[in-house]
């Protein structure tokens, strides 16, 4: 991402990728699947205009310097299961939202050999407006309370 190195993050949750795919393609009845099987399918990307997070949930550093396959340009949930179900490409995508976009006709498995996802609150490093500070604060006590440990970076890594 530009300019990350002038951010500061705090790491609010993290948890596996997971692949969609529809329940007849020949990998739906696997339990897990690593990357490595995935890399000849043709996926469903973000527009190129996402840049960084398109090449994220394409796994691009993953590839082995290898492009991926698209197989359709998605913008949104609906477009990216309509595009799933007619069997245009697969996608990547968190646990979590693999829990709340269930669909009748597809199923989704956890991918290995991939980092998991990370939903993180960045904010400006030199930025020390008592607002900011309080904010960060107040997320830093509630990740404290969870059973996520804390992982602040001043240097967004």
């Amino acid at each position: 991402m530009p300019g990350i190195e002038r951010l500061a993050q705090l790491v609010l949750a993290e948890e596996p990728r997971h692949v969609a795919l529809p329940n007849d393609h020949p990998l739906s009845a696997r339990s897990e699947i690593e990357f490595t099987a995935l890399l000849d399918e043709p996926f469903l990307a973000l527009p190129e205009d996402a840049g960084a997070l398109r090449d994220y949930w394409l796994a691009t550093d993953y590839r082995n310097g290898a492009a991926a396959r698209i197989g359709a340009v998605v913008t949104n949930p609906e477009e990216t299961f309509e595009a799933l179900l007619a069997g245009l490409g697969v996608v990547l995508l968190s646990a979590g939202n693999a829990r709340i976009y269930r669909r009748p006709g597809m199923t989704t498995i956890p991918v290995l050999g991939i980092p998991p996802s990370r939903l993180a609150l960045l904010w400006r490093s030199d930025d020390h407006r008592d607002a900011i500070r309080d904010f960060v604060r107040a997320a830093e006590r509630t990740v404290a309370s969870s059973d996520l440990p804390p992982r602040r970076s001043a240097e967004g890594s």
